[in-house]
């Protein structure tokens, strides 16, 4: 169970009623059937560790050979393992981590070999909910698990099988890169802490794929109240899967027409009349009207219950404020790709538009001035999240290779890759031993460039020396989300009306 000694008596309670009713057991058929059963389950060291109460029979003894554990303490976990995994792992995803530095550092460091299925994100939730069997970790995001995790299709992951679960950033589980904090934000939406945990006495029963995003929330555990900001209870024991990467997306934005700096260019600036012609916004329902409900809040022109959950009439509402800037030219493009974005910059087809930052710090590693802002109303934050296949639960050698892809996402090594394209981990300072000082200096905590650094390309010198990344530190840019990419109840009007909007 990995860290397994880390959980207090009541965790380890839960672990053995939730185990015990997966198997259609009671606690007293387990320590009835001793420590042969208890052991050919997996659940010996549970049973004993966590012992009998009332009037249950005591808990089986160690394995012959086993030192008893001191009293009080948990029985140490059986010492047989799953055989090796020499297989090959299919990771599906869209693609931002499923890259080639990612799949040579796995393989060497995991001793199996890994193939990437990238897809689109239409396609990845068609496979979770259809195909289980055509992957065996599902690295998507946060706001497809409202489509996708109701299939019954995935496994409850064990939050003690995640190796540094406990350094996980707190804006991950707990909402707020500083809980304590009362200036930063949550942000609206599917943001990773409210879809987090899961309750496997309730996922046992999913409703059908039929139902409402809304509905299948109240199955997700929040471990977060987010008017005190305090945890409720103990920890949930099961996750939907940890996230790996993580980013603040806004705009890029040409520096030599738009002469600002990042924290004072908003969301508004999409709208504004001056640039007539040359604004470009991504061409996906969710994001665009995101965007767009940004820059509408932020200029004052209208009003959301929830950024990340329209309702029919604000979806309306923000389309028509989109169409009538159509009408008056104010759009040059809607585009689809990383490189149509690039492309669309570097040319001066378009001087600001919504943008990743990759594709900014692509461009600025060629020496152009593009800038990435830092709106002071808030980013759009993303997550991506890994999820096991309930399939690999067949084979322990499968399950255990899967759990130990997404351990080793959290080990250091590609949190340094994708820091140089310019993510986040959810578990970042291990990654400090793969980078060097200076690097981690720019990339997390927001000084200056000591000296020129490799960076998007892999070269010296894709950022300067004395370069600051716009926005500055994780902390200041973790701080402040006005919403977060989501899954919209009203998902079917909502690219009904950003259909007709792309076709007026």
């Amino acid at each position: 169970m990995g860290d397994w000694r880390d959980l207090d008596r009541d965790q380890l309670e839960k672990h053995l009623d939730h185990e015990c009713k997966k198997r259609g057991l009671t606690r007293r058929d387990l320590m009835k059937g001793g420590a042969g059963m208890a052991a050919a389950l997996g659940l010996g060291w549970l049973a004993a560790a966590c012992g009998g109460g009332g009037d249950e029979e005591a808990a089986p003894a160690p394995p012959s050979g086993e030192p008893a554990p001191p009293s009080g303490e948990p029985a140490a976990p059986p010492s047989e393992e799953a055989p090796k995994f020499t297989g090959t792992l299919r990771v599906t995803g869209l693609g931002v981590d499923l890259i080639d530095p990612i799949k040579a550092a796995g393989e060497k460091a995991l001793g199996f070999t890994l193939a990437f299925d990238v897809t689109d994100s239409v396609t990845m939730v068609q496979k979770a909910i259809t195909q289980p069997g055509s992957f065996d970790v599902f690295s998507g995001y946060t706001y497809q698990y409202n489509q996708a995790f109701q299939s019954g299709n995935f496994h409850n992951e064990e939050v003690a099988k995640i190796t540094n679960w406990g350094q996980m950033s707190p804006l991950i589980n707990q909402g707020k890169v500083d809980p304590a904090s009362t200036t930063c934000t949550y942000g609206d939406g599917d943001a990773p802490f409210r879809s987090l945990y899961i309750d496997p006495d309730k996922t046992g029963n999913w409703p059908t794929s039929s139902e409402t995003p809304s509905e299948l929330a109240d199955l997700l555990v929040s471990w977060v109240d987010e008017e005190s900001g305090q945890p409720v209870g103990d920890e949930p024991l099961y996750t939907i899967g940890p996230p790996n990467n993580f980013n603040m997306d806004s705009m890029g934005y040409n520096g030599d027409v738009i002469q600002m700096e990042p924290t004072e260019v908003d969301w508004p600036e999409l709208f504004n009349a001056n640039y007539k012609g040359r604004v470009a916004l991504l061409n996906d329902p969710g994001i665009g009207l995101q965007d767009a409900g940004n820059a509408a809040v932020a200029s004052g022109m209208m009003t959301f219950g929830s950024l990340g959950n329209m309702t029919k009439e604000e979806i309306d509402g923000i389309v028509q404020i989109l169409l009538d800037l159509k009408q008056k030219g104010q759009f040059r493009a809607f585009w689809t790709t990383f490189d149509e974005s690039v492309n669309l910059m570097a040319s001066n087809e378009v001087v600001i538009e919504s943008m990743w930052s990759p594709a900014v710090a692509l461009l600025v590693a060629q020496g152009l001035n593009v800038r990435y802002a830092s709106p002071p109303s808030g980013f759009r934050g993303w997550c991506s999240t890994m999820s096991i296949s309930k399939e690999a639960e067949s084979d322990p050698s499968l399950l255990q290779a899967c759990y130990d892809y997404i351990n080793w996402w959290h080990s250091g090594e590609p949190g340094a890759i994708m820091m140089r394209q310019g993510y986040y981990n959810a578990v970042q300072e291990t990654s400090r031993q793969f980078v060097e000082p200076e690097e981690y200096d720019f990339w997390i905590d927001g000084k200056a460039a000591a000296k020129d650094l490799p960076g998007i390309t892999g070269q010296v010198g894709d950022i300067k020396a004395g370069q600051v990344r716009d926005g500055g530190s994780f902390v200041d840019r973790a701080c402040n989300y006005s919403s977060w990419n989501s899954y919209f109840e009203e998902n079917e009007y909502q690219i009904q009306r950003w259909n007709e909007f792309l076709s007026a």
